[in-house]
């Protein structure tokens, strides 16, 4: 295979072990497809501010990598704190929005069962940093959302390879049309080679 790939995924980078690779880890975290990136920080930064738009709100974790606050930044959507692992505060800051939010965790175990209960009362979507949680938590280091047997009920799960699989890079997994979406959009997949 050489030692790189002459140009970003997008357009001439793309290889079949990238192809293999990302099924693989679809299957693993229990989602239709991943998509790999050059880095876990690349991962939110580039997902968070592709995803959403100027009629969105972000409610994040007020403890949350980096990564994800940058991707809040870049992305045009309204952007809410909740004070770490408060479930009390997190649904006042739902409140405060109307249907369609996205909640980002990251660090320490994050109370999923209560997210996914508010998911449910206020019509949100949930985005699952598990850059701690894979290789750790869950049936063979499925992470976070396995552990609770919640993965049917989270809808992008993100995971860095810089941790417990020791590499560098990271993915997201979820459904085919969002990863598809992704693909063509997402400006750290697209301009990273």
């Amino acid at each position: 295979y050489g030692s790189g790939c002459a140009g970003s995924r997008f357009l001439n980078g793309t290889l079949d072990l990238h192809v293999k690779l990302e099924k693989e880890l679809a299957a693993f975290v229990g989602k239709e497809d991943a998509l790999c990136f050059s880095t876990g920080f690349t991962v939110n930064s580039g997902v968070i501010a592709c995803l959403t738009d100027r009629n969105d709100y972000i409610i994040c974790d007020d403890r949350d990598h980096a990564s994800i606050v940058d991707g809040r930044r870049l992305s045009f959507s309204q952007n809410l704190k909740y004070k770490h692992n408060d479930m009390a505060d997190l649904e006042k800051q739902l409140q405060k929005c109307n249907p369609d939010s996205v909640i980002s965790m990251e660090g320490d175990l994050a109370n999923l069962p209560e997210i996914v209960r508010l998911k449910h009362k206020y019509n949100a979507t949930i985005m699952v940093d598990e850059a701690h949680g894979l290789g750790v938590f869950g049936k063979q280091g499925r992470g976070v959302c396995d552990h609770f047997g919640l993965t049917d009920e989270i809808d992008l799960i993100m995971g860095t390879f810089s941790k417990s699989l020791a590499s560098i890079g990271g993915f997201i997994a979820a459904d085919e049309s969002i990863i598809n979406w992704l693909r063509h959009t997402a400006r750290t997949y697209i301009f990273s080679a």
